[in-house]
């Protein structure tokens, strides 16, 4: 895959002629995949720049020593070595593409044990095992960061996933996701973060997390197992339920469960489980909607769908046009 570092440089600088900005926009269109590395790009980039300003000279050189002190982590089959290492290149190619120093990424490579993305494309999932033997479910669409801190163990997360995460006192585990820390030693949860909902929801299943504002640190609240916090990402203001976490986390035994959600919700969660793009037509309501996918392709589920609400559909290829009665 080829990724269009100048545009993208040029655009995270202010500096993208009106052609530059055509070009970004054609690529970001083409695929989920292309978001999610834009996405960390910009991230990396901000972090880059309130770290260090100075230029340094000899940045192969440099770059080469980064490259000799990342150390790869297992993950499941889908990625191999060597897209890890392209994942973990990316951050370090902006920065060469900028100008900015590298001095911040020497300091991590050096100090912190890995750091690598991995992406879950829609309509799959990915089984993770990080260093430390702690093992994350991707959920479609979304994407992780791990950064191993010589005191922490840090994620950033777009998406959804389901963490079980190995006990060690001496090092926190936090996964970071828009303006929400959570905060963990050993325990398993499910984090939901897409960019696309309004809220943020954390399920606890077992052990105890603490929810921070990252913004001034402060406490949101704690979970105990089976509790389920709603976070507005707006103005962070929250709720938590019970919750059945085996219920929440059915979709990383690739079983989607909707419960009462109307078909706007139920359109987003179909689009990243099957990996299409879904037009509705003729919606003069709202409709709800409680199912269970388990095998059933996009076909035989629009049949059920129509059952439950008449409609008619086109499928082709990877667009899909569902119209009400």
């Amino acid at each position: 895959m080829e990724i269009p570092y100048k545009q993208i440089a040029a655009f995270l600088k202010g500096e993208s002629s009106t052609s530059e900005k055509m070009k970004l926009e054609e690529w970001l269109e083409q695929s989920p995949r292309h978001r999610a590395i834009f996405y960390s790009l910009e991230k990396e980039w901000k972090f880059l720049k309130a770290s260090s300003t100075t230029k340094l000279p000899d940045k192969e050189r440099i770059w080469t020593k980064i490259r000799k002190k990342i150390d790869l982590p297992a993950t499941a089959a889908l990625y191999t070595k060597h897209t890890v290492v392209k994942f973990t290149g990316i951050a370090a190619s902006i920065a060469l593409l900028l100008g900015i120093s590298l001095s911040f990424l020497i300091n991590r490579a050096e100090h912190q044990s890995v750091q690598f993305t991995a992406y879950a494309p829609l309509g799959e999932k990915t089984l993770l095992t990080l260093p430390d033997s702690s093992r994350v479910w991707l959920n479609s669409g979304s994407t992780l960061t791990y950064y191993a801190h010589p005191h922490q163990r840090l994620v950033s997360l777009q998406g959804e996933a389901f963490f079980d995460v190995k006990k060690n006192p001496r090092k926190l585990f936090i996964v970071q996701s828009g303006e929400i820390s959570v905060q963990v030693h050993g325990t398993s949860f499910n984090v939901s973060a897409y960019e696309s909902d309004n809220v943020i929801s954390v399920s606890l299943e077992k052990g105890h997390v603490s929810l921070i504002n990252q913004e001034n640190g402060a406490v949101l609240t704690d979970l105990h197992p089976n509790q389920m916090a709603q976070i507005s990402k707006s103005d962070l203001k929250y709720h938590v339920v019970a919750d059945d976490v085996e219920t929440t986390k059915l979709w990383t035994k690739n079983i989607l469960k909707v419960y009462n959600n109307d078909i706007y919700e139920v359109v987003k969660k179909l689009e990243r489980w099957y990996g299409v793009n879904i037009t509705l037509e003729n919606v003069t309501s709202r409709p709800h909607y409680t199912f269970v996918v388990k095998t059933e392709s996009m076909r035989e589920f629009l049949d059920l769908m129509n059952r439950m609400t008449p409609i008619t559909y086109k499928i082709e290829g990877k667009e899909v046009i569902i119209r009400l009665k």
